[in-house]
């Protein structure tokens, strides 16, 4: 089978994997962020001593115990950002009214055709192992005391023979052994061959450490010959013992494990054709770049784009629509056999989008690869496809992207997109390469560097700001100073076309100074210090000047030099300078703490967060960045995040400020959803010191007045 091939399931996928979690042993409920507890499992009467129907619209928070609850949210937003988050041991309110230790994992849910995001929660009752534990002293005589609880297993290894001395009479449910049959066999020979250096490997790091502790998930034999999922947690608590060992908690996750690798292959496959998605096209183009030989191979990505698919759907109709789709992969998986056959290539065929299908293929041939792939491609869109008894002409246009020596999954994805739409824009039946022009490129950029070293002399560099607002109050809360470059031939630049050059050629230091010395000078212009109106100035730092051991010293004396409080001033730092190794950079922003200015965590949700940044770096406020808010009101997962993170903000006592915000229903949006603070280019655009001091006073419904008649005015173009 291809590497892109998934084969075809003849039965109803959602309910094999609900029969499944129903009849596990685990508890499953599904988090949404706005419905709260939208589905849950008929084990979780069994596990959580609750049924279904009490579960339904609660927040998950108010099950878990106070002193989880914040590693419970930190752990529900990495799976959100991340796809997957634990297990994690939590205490959670049981039926019966006590609290009881669980084991917890999350998994995102990206629900198939809606673009709905959620979170699938996996519970499992660990309370009799946590408390057999603790009262378990680490003695021979003892190890009696060692019982069978819930669905698991509890063994003893001894470390000297190999066998197992102990094995809880659950064994015989587990895997189907009696506790006599199990005792006579060498532990090595019930784990697969394929996992058994895995388990060697971590059944040696535990016993090096006393009362050591890992958890791994390898396959073990069943009586009958099959292989069983098992999770086993090893622990190293009798290792003083005469007949010293290690401690084993064995459970059967096969149930589970089969879920969820049903869920990520519906995540990483397109439903309707069978095909590889985006996601896992990409992981199979940065695999190929990784293991490139450039010497001897070559890899090229084809995207493919259905001319007048729309006129298709259109005339006969979705169905028809789709059975063209399915007909298209069907021969885009003959061509990819074709290929690997007679020119020995490795071959991934994906859907992306409706009508947009991409081709990556990887060959020792450097020479003929891209030219001859196009034509094998064309060739088999010579038959006509039959559609409703009717044959008709099918023709596609072709963007191609070649991988280079600094090439990777994205940059040449969207090399190949940039071609297919150049292609388009020609005419049907067309085929693009794509150029970079790096030349062009490499020579502008030299060209904004050495204009750069002469800008602040030249006093070139000005500041605009860019207010947030209170939706309490109505009143302007803080403003972003954003530094522009008035460039004496190319006009006024944006940030986007200096500040990259400024951080490659270590300029950055000293236009962020220049930027902190007039914010801080604007400030106090403002009065932003005025103790019965405080307000704030905030400025963007990068991580080269954290970097820098004299950047808080400079930063308070700026703010002394213009007579500014420090309360009324703050840095911007994004997640991705937290993530830099450099133990300067949490020097410098614990200075800063102390100094008594603020801290905030720019474009908040867009990958790296995490609550140990927030609670390590002092943080003050968040900001969720713009393209979450953008999609608020028409993408159910943008605005599943804004949910998020607003609540995320509150139980931390955060500052949230949405920015981006562009028209009257994200506004309206963000207010229903408890968010207190806003900007955006609808309620202000960055403008000059001038241009805003005789806006500072000016509410926030006469800029949503504004933002309507904006609305209305496109409306009726």
């Amino acid at each position: 089978m291809g590497s892109e091939e998934v084969p075809e399931f003849l039965m109803d996928e959602m309910a094999l994997i609900t029969h499944i979690l129903d009849h596990s042993t685990e508890a499953a409920i599904v988090l949404d962020p706005l419905l709260g507890i939208c589905y849950a499992t008929a084990s979780c009467t069994q596990v959580l001593g609750k049924a279904p129907s009490e579960l339904f619209g609660a927040a998950a928070k108010s099950f878990v115990h106070e002193s989880d609850v914040a590693r419970a949210i930190e752990a529900r937003v990495a799976a959100l950002s991340v796809g997957h988050s634990g297990p994690i041991d939590l205490r959670g309110l049981h039926g019966d009214g006590e609290y009881h230790w669980f084991e917890a994992e999350w998994w995102r849910f990206d629900e198939p055709g809606s673009g709905r995001q959620r979170v699938v929660l996996h519970l499992r009752d660990i309370d009799h192992r946590i408390k057999t534990v603790e009262a378990l002293s680490v003695s021979q005589a003892q190890q009696d005391r060692l019982l069978q609880y819930g669905a698991g297993v509890t063994a003893i290894l001894s470390q000297d023979s190999g066998f197992l001395s102990y094995v809880s009479p659950s064994i015989h449910h587990v895997l189907g052994w009696t506790q006599d049959q199990i005792s006579e066999i060498p532990m090595s020979r019930f784990i697969h061959p394929d996992d058994s250096t895995a388990f060697e490997q971590i059944q040696s790091q535990v016993l090096e450490r006393p009362n050591g502790r890992a958890q791994i998930e390898v396959r073990c034999r069943h009586k009958s010959g099959a292989w069983r999922v098992v999770e086993l947690t090893l622990e190293n608590l009798i290792s003083e013992d005469a007949d010293s060992g290690l401690l084993f908690y064995i459970y059967d996750v096969t149930d589970r494990r089969q879920a969820v690798d049903e869920l990520t292959r519906q995540q990483r496959t397109d439903s309707l054709t069978g095909l590889a998605n985006r996601y896992l096209l990409l992981d199979r183009i940065s695999i190929g770049l990784e293991g490139e030989d450039q010497a001897t191979s070559n890899m090229v990505l084809l995207k493919c784009d259905i001319d007048r698919f729309g006129m298709f759907n259109d005339a006969l109709g979705q169905d028809v629509g789709d059975d063209l789709l399915r007909e298209f992969a069907r021969r885009l998986r003959a061509l990819a056999r074709r290929l690997r056959s007679l020119r020995n290539a490795e071959v991934t065929v994906a859907r992306l989008t409706s009508d947009e299908f991409a081709l990556l293929v990887s060959s020792s041939d450097r020479e003929t690869l891209p030219a001859e792939v196009v034509e094998e491609l064309r060739q088999m869109l010579l038959e006509p496809f039959r559609l409703q008894g009717t044959e008709h002409a099918v023709t596609v246009c072709v963007g191609v992207a070649v991988a280079e020596m600094d090439s990777t999954a994205e940059e040449m994805a969207r090399d190949a997109s940039a071609a297919m739409h150049f292609a388009k824009s020609t005419g049907a039946n067309q085929v693009s390469y794509f150029n970079r022009r790096v030349r062009e490129a490499a020579i502008e950029r030299l060209e904004t560097q050495s204009d750069l070293v002469r800008a602040i002399d030249r006093d070139e560099l000005v500041l605009h700001f860019q207010p947030a607002y209170d939706t309490r109050t109505g009143l302007l809360e803080s403003t972003e100073a954003l530094v522009r470059w008035q460039h004496p031939e190319r006009g006024l630049l944006g940030p986007g076309y200096f500040v990259p050059d400024a951080e490659s050629s270590n300029r950055i230091v000293e236009l962020g100074q220049w930027v902190i010395d007039h914010a801080a000078q604007t400030a106090v212009a403002w009065n932003f210090d005025d103790p019965s109106m405080p307000r704030k100035m905030w400025v963007n730092v990068s991580a080269l000047q954290l970097q820098s051991a004299a950047f808080a010293e400079n930063l308070v004396e700026s703010l002394r030099s213009a007579g500014l409080t420090p309360s009324a001033f703050g840095i911007e730092v994004t997640e991705s300078v937290l993530l830099v190794s450099d133990p300067q950079i949490s020097k410098t922003l614990d200075d800063v703490h102390e100094s008594g200015c603020s801290i905030a965590l720019d474009d908040f949700g867009t990958g790296y967060s995490s609550l140990t940044y927030l609670q390590r770096y002092n943080v003050d406020a968040i900001k969720i960045d713009q393209s979450f808010v953008a999609g608020l009101t028409s993408d159910a997962d943008d605005a599943s995040i804004v949910v998020a993170v607003n609540s995320l903000g509150r139980s931390l006592n955060l500052s949230v400020i949405a920015e981006g915000v562009e028209t009257a229903g994200q506004l309206d949006a963000l207010i229903s959803m408890g968010c207190t603070l806003v900007s955006g280019f609808g309620l202000c655009r960055p403008i000059p010191e001038a241009e805003l001091t005789p806006l500072l006073n000016v509410p926030l419904e006469a800029r949503r007045i504004e933002i309507d008649l904006t609305d209305q005015s496109t409306a009726n173009r």
